[in-house]
């Protein structure tokens, strides 16, 4: 068994925090430090992965054609090399399946959704030997022909490297999710070669925190593991395109249609892989074992004559087009979705971040060749359409724009098209978000009942926060009819940034903050008469409170949305003011339910 305590091994975070203090480190520089070392040690994981994917392929498809004397399988449509593609991937999702049967009990299924209950559940904890085993597993299903993409399980991989980095020096939690972001950050960059891209996709799909501590060291493990994959993959764009750039403004015109179809696209990648995961799901019949092999059987009859279908595979479409290239495209268009949930939904491994690309690249070169078919004055050659088209499916299945507009520029090495990009972005993530309520990952968590709100934080914890066990009496008030000036000498001396105004029942009224202070001391003509004036006339009116039985998920959507610090805790029924609730304590509150709620994680 793959097995390994890192509880065992020396106390290295009070060698390094030593080696720090004599060298006079802050612990920002410290961290920027181990999200470096991280980044090393990820970018390895990405390069050691790499190779045993073609390791594993060249086991698979490339030995057996050397046999019968071939120069390759795919594309040979000899009868017994028909034969061998349509079973080989079975053949592959078996060894996945004993391979999950014995290693993987619990730690199946997509990457990147298992990084982020990670960090909404789990404070960043992930398992020491994930690594190894997705390294193992995934190569064996993406080498032996499943349609999964790679980019998931190196996100995962390079995140449990970060995780068991952070708990070799026993960071705290926080700072665990930080290594983690780097780790995830890192595995993506160098299997793009997108250093940036991979940051953003780790801050804004993984972590959801755009705070600088944490940004900072997660850019500096994405450009260490990028140049180390540069220099034993290469230094080449992800995707080979000629430059292209925006023909006319006519042409946004037809991005917005492209950015429509990519959303509707994007919500048929969703809708068919869940669909396909339920199909799967619902046969208890069939041993969880053979289940991956069913999977490949399928993936190896579409992949036949659709070679692009395969995880190992990505499809050149920047070519002359014909009748066959364009049935081709729209071929791998329509099945490389059902492909990819066959592959994952069976039990198999792999991820759909380069599914999704693969999947809006077809869309975009079809829709570039209608437009040249039919505007051939105003339209770019249909390869800009593809790159557009691939950031636009990818960014509605995940709904992380910037993500997708980033990496995309770097994949690409073009940034002349970017108008173009930001719109079909945009408008594909409207219409993804209109009708699916959610992403491919968020999704996932609300099917399983382990719903994620938009930072990460677990909803089924918060919905059991009540704000009553959260009351504090820390805080001020003033009556509706205090004076300006006595108002304004209060509002000086307390902590927080707002006072409560409540009339002489003490029934809340209003909230005086330092906005409305502001306004009536620089307005010349409210200056002229404050000393007439009282709390009631620049109070802010109509404000939010709660009451002792409001959950913390429905306390902090009102305090995110409104940008306040507390909330007035009302009577039920009526308007009486009892104490405050604060976002600080309510935070607090909820990391440690979460803590508490892990029991026995293995490490």
């Amino acid at each position: 068994m793959l097995n390994f305590n890192y509880k065992n091994l020396p106390n290295i975070r009070f060698k390094l925090d030593k080696l720090f203090s004599q060298i006079s480190f802050s612990q920002e520089s410290y961290l920027l430090v181990l999200g470096g070392i991280t980044g090393v040690l990820a970018g390895i994981g990405a390069i050691i992965f790499h190779h045993t994917i073609e390791i594993i392929k060249h086991l698979f498809y490339d030995f057996p054609a050397k046999i019968i004397g071939k120069s390759t399988l795919i594309s040979d449509f000899s009868l017994f090399s028909i034969i061998l593609l349509i079973f080989l991937p079975a053949i592959g999702g078996l060894f996945v399946g004993l391979f999950a049967y014995f290693f993987e009990k619990g730690e199946k299924g997509e990457g990147i959704p298992n990084v982020i209950d990670a960090v909404a559940t789990k404070a960043g904890v992930i398992k020491g030997t994930i690594a190894i085993k997705k390294i193992i597993g995934t190569a064996i299903s993406i080498g032996s022909g499943g349609a999964g993409g790679k980019e998931g399980p190196i996100v995962q991989i390079g995140a449990s490297i970060g995780s068991a980095f952070g708990q070799m020096l026993k960071l705290s939690s926080d700072r665990l999710k930080v290594l983690l972001g780097c780790g995830a950050a890192a595995g993506l960059a160098a299997a793009f070669n997108a250093p940036l891209g991979g940051a953003l996709f780790a801050i804004e799909i993984i972590l959801r925190s755009f705070r600088a501590q944490t940004f900072s060291p997660i850019i500096i493990a994405s450009v260490f593991a990028t140049a180390i994959s540069r220099s034993y993959i290469g230094n080449e764009p992800a995707f080979k395109i000629p430059p292209y750039e925006l023909t006319s403004n006519i042409e946004l015109f037809f991005y917005i249609f492209l950015g429509i179809l990519s959303g509707l696209v994007a919500v048929y990648f969703v809708k068919v892989f869940y669909l396909i995961s339920d199909i799967f799901s619902k046969l208890k019949k069939i041993n969880p074992i053979i289940k991956p092999a069913l999977g490949g059987l399928i993936v190896g009859i579409l992949a036949v004559y659709l070679p692009g279908l395969y995880g190992f595979t990505y499809v050149n479409f920047n070519v002359p087009y014909s009748t066959d290239i364009l049935l081709t495209f729209f071929g791998i268009l329509i099945f490389k979705p059902i492909a990819t949930a066959a592959t994952i939904g069976s039990g198999g491994n792999g991820g759909t971040f380069a599914p999704s690309l693969v999947t809006g690249a077809m869309l975009g070169s079809l829709f570039g060749f209608l437009v040249n078919y039919l505007f051939p004055n105003y339209a770019a050659p249909s390869g800009a359409y593809a790159m557009v088209g691939m950031a636009g499916v990818v960014a509605g299945t995940t709904n992380a724009s910037l993500t997708a507009l980033i990496m995309t520029f770097e994949m690409t090495n073009n940034y002349k098209i970017i108008l173009p990009l930001m719109l079909t972005i945009i408008i594909s993530t409207t219409v993804a978000k209109s009708i699916l309520k959610g992403s491919l990952y968020s999704i996932k968590f609300a099917r399983e009942g382990r719903e994620i709100d938009i930072y990460g934080r677990k909803v089924s914890i918060l919905k059991k926060i009540y704000m009553g066990d959260l009351i504090s009496k820390e805080f001020e008030t003033v009556n509706s009819f205090t004076p300006f000036e006595i108002v304004i000498n209060k509002i000086k001396s307390i902590k927080l940034n707002s006072l409560i105004v409540c009339d002489n029942n003490d029934f809340v009224v209003g909230q005086i903050f330092f906005e409305d202070i502001r306004e009536a001391l620089l307005n010349e003509e409210t200056a002229a008469i404050s000393q007439f004036l009282v709390a009631e006339d620049f109070m802010t009116k109509n404000i939010k409170t709660v009451n002792k039985n409001s959950t913390a998920d429905f306390s902090l959507n009102l305090l995110e949305a409104s940008d306040i610090d507390y909330l007035p805790v009302v009577e039920i029924g009526n308007n009486k003011l009892i104490g405050i609730v604060n976002r600080i304590d309510i935070l607090n509150h909820y990391q440690k339910e979460l803590l508490l709620g892990q029991k026995d994680i293995e490490i």
